[in-house]
């Protein structure tokens, strides 16, 4: 899903330059200080939840760190409902992804 957001967004904003840790981190770095760096320059984050990924700890980091910089915060559901998000991304608006958008 989110590869699917990368390669989609500049397609609708050709201005927007998307990040993806699984793209963009070079063999080798420090994931936690190359994402830490991404994070102080983006003025907004979406932050894609799966059942898989809902209790991964890295969320709540990328989300604070978002936050704390006064960027906009987007969680993005595939396959939830709102209503099984806990936590402090709870404070923040959902969308609901719809894959038929962004595959065609």
């Amino acid at each position: 899903m989110a590869q699917a957001l990368r390669d989609w967004l500049p397609n609708v904003l050709q201005t927007i330059e998307p990040w993806l840790s699984s793209e963009d981190i070079p063999f080798g770095d420090r994931w936690q200080t190359a994402i830490s760096k991404a994070l102080e320059g983006a003025t907004a984050g979406i932050i894609c939840l799966t059942r898989e990924n809902l209790g991964a700890s890295w969320l709540s980091f990328e989300a604070g760190a978002l936050a704390k910089a006064n960027s906009l915060v987007c969680p993005y559901l595939l396959d939830l409902e709102p209503s099984e998000v806990k936590g402090p991304l709870t404070q923040f608006q959902f969308a609901r992804a719809d894959v038929r958008v962004l595959t065609g």
